[in-house]
Parts: structure tokens; sequence; C-alpha cells
């Protein structure tokens, strides 16, 4: 009697481990990390998002985008080798005031947007992997649906590897 009731927690424990991988696996991705020294890479552009913009509300101000030096071969060649890392960062804007009247200065980190290419870790959204780091925040949140939205979006700049910008001439 002890065996049987032995056998059966030892198969519930089993079917709660299996169920708990099973779970972790639908929502499993690789996490995109924080680019640290990102300012320092080459600049690739830079837009302002102005208010009568449809994404004003979340994007608007500075977007500066920056690329690592393998981000810049594939901005050259159109096709992006692994270990490229594209970053966007949005910046609030705050108008001058006093002797700085009509000047327009970028305020705090709104965002920060990262693609990083691996063809093996990403497989599954077109070798890329995305996240989003919301003002001055470090830490990598995306999930893997989230990751598959990013992609269905990227997956329109296809001629360009899923990158929409364009380097500066």
């Amino acid at each position: 009697m002890r065996t049987s009731h032995w056998s059966l927690r030892t198969a519930l424990l089993i079917v709660g481990l299996a169920s708990a991988v099973t779970a972790l696996r639908a929502d499993d991705k690789q996490p995109v990390s924080f680019p640290e020294g990102y300012r320092t890479w080459r600049h690739v552009k830079s837009i302002v998002i102005g208010p009568e913009h449809p994404t004003f509300p979340k994007r608007g101000g500075f977007s500066h985008t920056y690329a690592n030096d393998l981000a810049v071969v594939g901005y050259r060649t159109g096709k992006y080798p692994n270990g490229s890392v594209v970053v966007v960062e949005g910046v609030f804007v705050n108008d001058g005031e006093g002797p700085g009247k009509g000047i327009v200065f970028e305020g705090g980190r709104r965002f920060l947007d990262v693609m990083v290419k691996d063809d093996v870790l990403y497989k599954d959204t077109g070798g890329w992997g995305f996240e989003h780091f919301e003002g001055e925040e470090k830490t990598s949140r995306r999930t893997a649906g989230d990751q598959k939205k990013c992609h269905e979006c990227h997956a329109k700049a296809q001629d360009h590897d899923q990158v929409f910008s364009r380097i500066r001439p």
C-alpha cells in the first residue's frame, strides 16, 4: 500500500513538472540584453515624432537610431550578420526657457527598442530578437508572443532583412 501511494505521488509530481515545462516552453524566448554603451556606436539617423503623428502618445519626441559595427555592415549590404544590434532610443523633448527659449532640448529617455541578429537563437522570428525597455529600465520583459508581434511588423521590411531604418549617406 505504501508503494502505490509513493507511486501515485511520484506520478503526480512528474505530471506537474511536465506541465510546468510545457507552460515555460509556450512562452520561451531568449532574452535580449540591454545594450550598454550603445551611444558610442554608429549614429544611423535621428527623427522627431511630432504631435500630429498617430504614435506621438507613446513615441513622441526625438528618436535616435544606433548600430554596432556588425549592423553597419548590414546597413551597407542589406544582409545583417549574426551579432548585429540595432537600437532605437526615444527621448522626450523639453522646450527651452529664458536664454534657451526657441531651442528644443532632449529630456530623459522615453524608451529603448533593441534588435539583435542571431539566426540560431531567434529562428522563429526571422533571425532577430526584439526587446523594448521603458524609460530608464534595463530589464528584459518581452514574451515570446511579444517577439512574434515585433517580427510580424518587421517582416514587412523583408527587402532589408527586417530593418526599417536606413543609414544616412
